[in-house]
């Protein structure tokens, strides 16, 4: 970390140290549900009276509700590509982001200002935990790399940067393990087969949907899916011998069936065990942990997610479990939708229309879920619509693109703000996963202008 970083978190951090009462606000996803636990564990540490808000996006409407509460406001994963509405409010704020900024600012820590790339160097959850560092409080590391896989910033296989300074905390801590292995979902709690028949990152042709297909593919390896007692083994149980063998089974089925290089290269790479978590639990790997959160989130209970954070193993984590069985389903019948009803092109950019049909807060998995289930190309970005509850006269767009289209000059959070703010609707976020709000007559329109966006950017105009 570069020095001027780390003095500018101190100080900031210093200031923020001597509040009495504090609100915490936070986005509703993995990244900011943890970084919310974060803050939360270290004004507990600091003896600092708190509340938390976990809200969707910072809007208006949502300002609206934060200044009628007399407190200084913490703005955690969020925050610095809304900063002229927290100006605007008046009221006594700190931001504690990683998003794309709009402006320096002395109430903010945010690592772009410093060369580092919010995107994939550093999560919302990490500099929250920089913050508590910095406070003395770094018991919290594992929840921090939550949050950056939450994030999908180790997408390419591993996570760099600063967050490699958190992983080394939380190893040094014996708080996390990390090793080379297969980064299929569900390693830890399914069964293996299960794990197969569940894949979607990257889709397994022939086997993905299949679960008889799955049990007599890992038979036909030799490999025995149940233990001495007659239940179902999990990838963890596995030898070593046995994993090598599944995962060249299955590199060489993907090679077969044409699937695209850089959905491949993914599944293999760094996994991040958290010790302290029951083995064969939703949260003794990452990448599931992560999950859960944003099955919490997504299905408008951010506080059971926040709650297991905190060390809750009780009610609220066998709620979390149930939300999380929920959300699976969501996103199962929202692929199912995308796949019947298909998607529309643009020269630049897909999109669909979901309407109501796919809950505006899962829109953005589905799009992202279309690279992987092939039913869009990786060639173009995808931008997906759905009716904001909240709001009939307004529509939610996500966005999603992959690395490919990145490294060719694609900036979605760039492009949602711009486009946007044309319409008077708000967006922003990064790189490759963004988002905005837009009158829902307006749609047409949008679209248009985004894609005449993507094309500057992707010719440098």
């Amino acid at each position: 970390m570069s020095r001027e970083l780390w003095d500018d978190i101190k100080l900031f951090s210093e200031r923020l140290s001597r509040e009495k009462d504090v609100l915490v606000v936070s986005h509703h996803d993995a990244d900011g549900i943890t970084a919310c636990a974060i803050l939360l564990d270290l004004f507990s540490y600091l003896k600092i009276k708190t509340d938390s808000i976990i809200t969707k996006q910072l809007d208006s409407r949502v300002m609206e509700r934060i200044t009628g509460i007399k407190k200084s406001v913490v703005f955690s994963d969020m925050g610095s590509g809304q900063l002229n509405l927290i100006r605007e409010s008046a009221i006594d704020y700190y931001i504690i982001d990683h998003h794309q900024p709009l402006d320096k600012d002395d109430r903010q820590v945010n690592p772009h200002f410093y060369g580092y790339d919010g995107g994939s160097d550093v999560s919302g959850a990490g500099m929250a935990y920089f913050v508590a560092k910095s406070l003395g409080r770094d018991d919290m590391a594992h929840l921090a790399l939550v949050g950056a896989v939450g994030d999908m910033q180790d997408s390419r296989g591993s996570l760099h940067s600063l967050n490699r300074i958190i992983l080394a905390d939380g190893v040094e801590q014996k708080t996390v393990k990390v090793k080379n292995d297969l980064r299929l979902f569900g390693r830890q709690s399914r069964p293996v087969h299960l794990m197969l028949t569940y894949a979607s990152d990257p889709i397994i042709p022939g086997l993905t949907g299949n679960q008889q297909a799955c049990l007599q593919f890992i038979e036909s390896l030799d490999i025995n899916p149940r233990r001495d007692s007659n239940t179902w083994k999990s990838y963890v149980d596995l030898s070593l011998e046995e994993r090598k063998k599944l995962i060249s089974a299955i590199y060489m089925r993907l090679l077969d069936f044409n699937v695209p290089e850089y959905l491949i290269q993914g599944m293999v790479g760094e996994v991040y065990t958290l010790l302290n978590e029951e083995k064969r639990s939703e949260l003794r790997d990452s990448k599931e942990y992560a999950t859960l959160m944003n099955a919490c989130g997504r299905q408008e209970k951010p506080e059971m997610g926040l709650a297991v954070c905190l060390g809750d193993r009780g009610d609220k984590w066998d709620e979390a479990r149930e939300l999380l069985q929920n959300h699976r389903e969501m996103l199962s019948k929202g692929i199912k939708h995308l796949s019947d009803k298909g998607v529309n092109e643009r020269e630049q950019l897909y999109y669909f229309n979901a309407g109501g049909e796919i809950n505006e807060r899962i829109i953005g998995v589905v799009a992202g879920m279309a690279y992987g289930a092939k039913i869009i190309p990786p060639n173009k970005p995808i931008l997906a619509f759905a009716l904001d509850r909240e709001d009939p006269g307004l529509i939610k767009v996500s966005a999603r693109a992959n690395w490919a289209l990145i490294r060719r000059g694609i900036h979605l959070g760039n492009a949602m703000r711009e486009g946007s703010r044309k319409f008077g609707g708000e967006g922003g976020g990064h790189d490759i996963a963004a988002g905005a709000t837009v009158p829902k007559n307006k749609v047409d329109s949008f679209i248009e202008v985004v894609d005449e966006i993507f094309k500057k950017q992707l010719t440098g105009g």
